[in-house]
């Protein structure tokens, strides 16, 4: 059998609390939940969750702060088979907070409060990176995601950037040295302010990325590679359960697609199944879907998640530090 692609994924870990309620209030009330429980996000953190449910073999790096409640990060990598050895704490410093509420439709408001864990983050061991196929990193820790950029590109390994809201100088930076920037349609407001989806992935390619994508919801996604013609593919249309968490699985299962050396298009189907399944499978990357699962989408039905590299193998020694 095939080994797992090796993925590292870079960036953020997060703390969750999350209300289930029937409606999003369109002012502000007091609302009761339907629901509570506690969990754990970050893009990075859910992105590495979610390639390794779908065959790779992963490694959770960022940086946390010193509470209790971090060991329940741990806990969770631990539980899908991530190495989590990357996911190092700061002293004295504290983790991240999201309070995500989310409807009876699925939709979903994420309040966050950014710790200072990353703020405080020591630099990134590159060692942590070495043995990989693709590293997929976010923009919440930039400094841990350049060096892992660089990292990448001297080493010729791909990378694939998950380009959400952040401070455009930030972006610029980090979209300069990515292969693949794929961008939120807040995040390539963010990082082309005033402009439409067409002159924002311009701009991106302009800048340095070789790929420029943008995921647009239950819309077709658009990506341009430099030199070529811009690209749009449908993506399937679901009843969502809950769609917090389907942008990571996106990222996740391109980033997986990409380092088989599957075609662009052919990725990209795969990366918006894997989301698609995720909307209806539950909350948060709790849903994100296994390799080999299907969904039905109204008018037909997607390719299924192919069967694959079933075998689910913690990180290959050469990635350890």
């Amino acid at each position: 059998m095939r080994a797992p692609i090796r993925i590292a994924c870079v960036g953020h870990a997060v703390l969750d609390h999350v209300f289930e309620v029937e409606a999003l209030p369109a002012r502000p009330t007091k609302t009761p939940a339907l629901s509570y429980r506690p969990g754990t996000g970050g893009m990075a953190f859910n992105a590495a969750i979610a390639a390794a449910r779908l065959g790779a073999a992963v490694r959770m790096i960022g940086r946390v702060g010193s509470e209790p409640a971090v060991q329940m990060l741990r806990q969770r990598l631990r539980s899908e088979r991530v190495d989590d050895r990357g996911l190092e704490c700061v002293r004295g410093a504290t983790t991240s907070v999201s309070a995500i509420v989310v409807d009876a439709r699925g939709e979903r408001q994420i309040y966050n409060h950014r710790g200072d864990a990353i703020a405080q983050a020591h630099p990134l061991d590159t060692r942590l990176l070495q043995g990989a196929d693709v590293v997929l990193a976010d923009p919440r820790w930039v400094a841990g995601a350049a060096a892992a950029l660089r990292w990448a590109s001297a080493h010729r390994v791909t990378t694939v950037l998950d380009v959400d809201v952040a401070p455009a100088a930030d972006l610029q930076q980090l979209v300069a040295l990515t292969q693949w920037a794929v961008f939120s349609e807040a995040g390539l407001a963010a990082f082309a302010p005033g402009v439409g989806a067409r002159e924002g992935l311009r701009r991106a390619l302009a800048g340095g990325c070789e790929v420029a994508m943008v995921t647009r919801g239950g819309r077709p996604v658009w990506w341009q590679r430099r030199g070529a013609a811009l690209r749009r593919l449908a993506v399937p249309q679901v009843a969502a359960i809950d769609t917090t968490g389907a942008g990571d699985v996106f990222h996740a299962a391109l980033a997986l697609a990409v380092g088989e050396g599957r075609d662009e298009r052919a990725a990209v189907a795969f990366a918006a199944t894997a989301a698609a399944l995720k909307c209806l499978g539950g909350p948060g990357v709790l849903g994100a879907p296994r390799r080999g699962a299907r969904v039905r989408a109204r008018g037909q039905g997607p390719p299924a998640l192919p069967r694959r590299a079933p075998r689910r193998q913690p990180v290959p020694d050469e990635m350890a530090a």
